[in-house]
């Protein structure tokens, strides 16, 4: 039975997930902390989400938002025009007219 499980004679393999564990959950703690005096602490009259959000709020910031959006609008529809031939969006598919038959399932009868 024992033969099933990694590393059972091992106890040094309980220690390393462990000691693994505690060192996420440790720098969990640290970055919510961190997350919580970036939101709270103040830096001066404002605390550092507040200097962040005046920062990115500003007519120039909005205004390279917009600019960095339309050129991204742009690099998409040139790599899109690139990828796909403009030839394949012009053919359209027409029907054949084929119809698909249905197999009779046993025990049970369908109507056409």
């Amino acid at each position: 039975m024992t033969g099933y499980f990694a590393g059972f004679r091992c106890p040094r393999y309980h220690a390393q997930v462990f000691g693994l564990a505690g060192r996420r959950l440790a720098e969990g703690v640290d970055a919510l902390f961190a997350l919580l005096g970036f939101a709270f602490v103040p830096l001066g009259k404002k605390t550092a989400l507040e200097h962040t959000l005046d920062i990115f709020t500003t007519p120039a910031a909005r205004s390279a938002w917009l600019e960095l959006g339309s050129a991204t609008q742009r690099l998409r529809e040139r790599l899109i025009a690139t990828v796909v031939p403009a030839k394949a969006a012009e053919d359209t598919l027409e029907p054949m007219g084929a119809k698909p038959q249905v197999p009779a399932l046993p025990g049970k009868k369908h109507v056409h």
